[in-house]
């Protein structure tokens, strides 16, 4: 049991005790003084349950806590007094001026303990709502009061002391309107809300006492204060409990707050306190007419106040409730992140119009990848940039929209041309981000049109945009309609080509990679091939686009992986050696942060070493860095080779052999074609070579398909080289028979 816990039973304990000495005195003769140590010891259980909630607190918690501490200690300063005064003299005063001083003091400190809680910041209007509600719940309180007053002032008969019990009874009546004001109105926050609710009944006993005490007036041993005092003490404690329980509970993370609200406050929760302030006064005030038969001038003024005040709050909240329609329309239109139109506004804009009108659609270049590795943070402020950049590429007349991800659209009112290659210019100059530049590119795609043409630009300009990052990054397309064809035609690739994996349709063949000048097989490079059984087959250069784009690549990946693995350590099964296999990755593999784990995984099933297998990637895929450069870096610390494809034809090529762990270049057909010409056709062929016996790799000529090229090879330094003029692509069955045996060349 927590010592809160312990408090709320003591005193729930000690109260029916004293309900059983009050019943007790009606059956035997009891001194007038005989409830009051039961109201004194409720109070001071209360004053060690504040101040334990006080403990677990922090802040304005802690000094509200603190506060209500001290108003039972005055409380029961004040009951102690009377108690000790009947002892010692024998009277039956209903209050003795220490007691009025100490009931008084606790009262007045109970209602500056609530004034003093924060409340929530809002906005102007917010604001305006809230002074509106206090209004509402502070005339109709004040009517209620004024005729509590006015019906009991018969009471008083004049008594000064039993006139300081009528002010306590308001103040405290007035402490508890405060309360419902904070909790119900203004808001108090979750640390103190639950507690003030809870807390909130005591002020209605202080007008009770005030009541009922006229019909206790012939018991020598109860009167209203003691018998609502004890009660004031478990509220206090109970109360208290309620605040430890949330002082010492799990911290839950504040909720953020809706878009609205952090937008100027408008929306906010919707009080009822003002509402059932008004419906009691209503109530009060049909019953006096009822009774009467008329409504006095008061109250009459005080109802025609609260009328005018409740008028003008419905007024705020129609003014409200435009405001908020206007922005959730806004909303509704608008990009939360980067303030741009969204596709909902674009798409209607564009239906809207019927004159000659260009749509581009342009989206970011990896940036799901750059992303996850620069954060969500660094993300939005990329796209908050980009969305800039491509407003001011478009021009004021421009409607520039984010579509949706990294997509931005543009609709020109013009049959406007350039524009797409404009926005691709326009990126290859690095954007500011976070205090550091970052260069992303964009692909973009356009169309044209006027008239009924106008609403099917945007589907026009998706289908060009896509058509350009077939042919890569970086670049643009103008729509046209054989591209709608194409399209279509892709897409049913990428149907077929998942259903070609499931139903096991494509091959592996190898091309031997021969040492000069003898000719001995020293590695294979793995080519897919595609066979559907409903269709001729597919050449790679035709399929491996679309895979590409639709992601496909990756499980396509996977398994060349896997079946390049299997022949190899069938291979070395049958012979005791295998060649070194070359397999190529692209650039949307290396961009997969799983593919060094599926490599080492791959190799440690069938039983290879990380020497069995060589990596081929192009120049181009990993010339930017960034994720790429990172998983090629992986690769290498397996162990498995590295190799540059197409080497020479890509971006920086010098500058890339310093960043990327490369074992192997693969020089390009194209300077290999050149040799046995002039000394300046040569000149690049001979540098390659100089360049990778330098740095220790191993330099593989590709496309070799003459005798002439290779004796010209060797006696520029090759010893590597792959080509028809030795072999063409074969299956797996055919490289048993070339292994430890030289290949029979012309």
């Amino acid at each position: 049991m927590t010592r809160a816990t312990a408090y709320l039973t003591v005193a729930a304990v000690w109260v029916l005790a004293g309900i059983g000495l009050g019943a007790a005195g009606f059956r035997w003769p009891a001194p007038e003084w005989l409830l009051w140590p039961v109201s004194a010891g409720a109070t001071a259980i209360a004053v060690l349950a504040c101040r334990n909630a006080a403990l677990t607190g922090n802040g304005a918690v802690r000094d509200f806590w603190r506060r209500l501490a001290t108003v039972n200690a005055l409380l029961t300063a004040g009951t102690v007094a009377h108690l000790v005064l009947q002892l010692l003299t024998g009277s039956a005063a209903a209050m003795n001026p220490v007691t009025a001083a100490g009931y008084v003091a606790a009262a007045g400190l109970a209602m500056a303990a609530v004034i003093r809680l924060p409340t929530e910041r809002r906005s102007w209007r917010g604001t305006l709502a809230t002074v509106l509600d206090v209004a509402i719940v502070g005339v109709a309180a004040t009517l209620v009061l004024t005729h509590f007053v006015w019906r009991t002032s018969r009471f008083t008969h004049g008594d000064p002391l039993v006139t300081t019990l009528l002010i306590v009874v308001m103040v405290t009546a007035c402490a508890a309107v405060v309360a419902l004001i904070k909790v119900g109105v203004t808001g108090a926050g979750p640390a103190l809300a639950p507690a003030l609710w809870a807390l909130t009944p005591a002020g209605v006993l202080g007008p009770a006492s005030w009541l009922i005490d006229p019909a206790l007036i012939d018991v020598r041993h109860l009167n209203g204060t003691v018998v609502t005092l004890p009660l004031a003490g478990v509220l206090f404690t109970f109360a208290a409990r309620v605040q430890t329980r949330i002082n010492t509970g799990p911290r839950t993370e504040k909720p953020q707050p809706l878009p609205t609200e952090r937008r100027g406050g408008v929306w906010r929760h919707v009080g009822l306190v003002p509402y059932a302030a008004v419906a009691v006064v209503g109530t009060m005030l049909l019953v006096v007419t009822l009774r009467n038969g008329f409504l006095p001038s008061g109250l009459a003024a005080g109802s025609v106040a609260l009328t005018a005040l409740v008028v003008l709050r419905q007024l705020t909240a129609l003014v409200d409730n435009a405001v908020l329609l206007d922005r959730l329309d806004d909303q509704a239109h608008r990009d939360d992140l980067t303030g741009l139109p969204n596709r909902r506004l674009f798409t209607d804009t564009l239906a809207a119009r019927t004159a000659p009108t260009t749509v581009a659609v342009c989206d970011l270049d990896g940036f799901a990848t750059l992303n996850d590795r620069l954060g969500d943070d660094t993300g939005d402020a990329l796209l908050r940039a980009a969305g800039e950049r491509v407003s001011a590429t478009a021009g004021d007349d421009a409607v520039v929209a984010r579509l949706l991800g990294d997509e931005f659209g543009v609709l020109l009112p013009s049959a406007g041309t350039g524009l797409a290659e404009s926005l691709v210019a326009a990126f290859r100059t690095p954007l500011r981000v976070a205090d550091r530049d970052l260069l992303v590119t964009v692909t973009a795609g356009v169309a044209t049109g006027s008239g009924a043409d106008v609403p099917d630009l945007l589907r026009r300009a998706e289908v060009a945009l896509q058509a350009a990052k077939y042919t890569g990054t970086d670049r643009s397309r103008e729509h046209s309609p054989s591209l709608d064809a194409t399209a279509q035609h892709h897409a049913e690739l990428a149907a077929a080509l998942r259903r070609g994996l499931e139903l096991g349709e494509f091959r592996l063949l190898y091309q031997p990679i021969v040492e000069l000048p003898t000719g001995a097989l020293s590695g294979v490079e793995a080519l897919i091939r595609w066979h559907p059984s409903d269709r001729p087959v597919i050449s790679p250069a035709e399929f491996i686009p679309v895979a590409e784009h639709s992601g496909l690549i990756i499980d396509l990946g996977a398994w060349i992986i896997d079946q390049a693995c299997t022949d190899a350590a069938t291979w070395q099964d049958r012979h005791g050696t295998a060649p070194r296999v070359n397999i190529n990755v692209s650039a949307r593999q290396l961009l997969d942060p799983s593919l060094p784990p599926l490599v080492a995984d791959t190799l440690h099933r069938h039983g290879l070493t990380p020497e069995s297998i060589t990596i081929e990637i192009t120049e181009t895929a990993v010339f930017a860095g960034g994720a790429a450069l990172e998983t090629v870096r992986e690769l290498r610390e397996l162990g498995v080779g590295l190799a540059l494809d197409d080497f020479g034809t890509g971006h920086s090529s010098l500058t890339l052999l310093r960043t990327c762990p490369v074992t192997t270049l693969k020089v390009d057909k194209s300077f290999i074609d050149d040799l046995n010409g002039t000394a300046e056709q040569e000149a690049i062929a001979s540098s390659l070579s100089t360049i990778a016996s330098t740095l220790g790799l191993r330099a593989v000529a590709e496309g070799v398909e003459t005798r002439d090229q290779v004796d010209r090879l060797h006696a520029l330094g090759y010893r590597y080289a792959q080509g028809y003029y030795f072999a063409r692509p074969i299956p797996a069955e055919e490289i048993d028979a070339l292994l430890n045996t030289p290949i029979p060349t012309p």
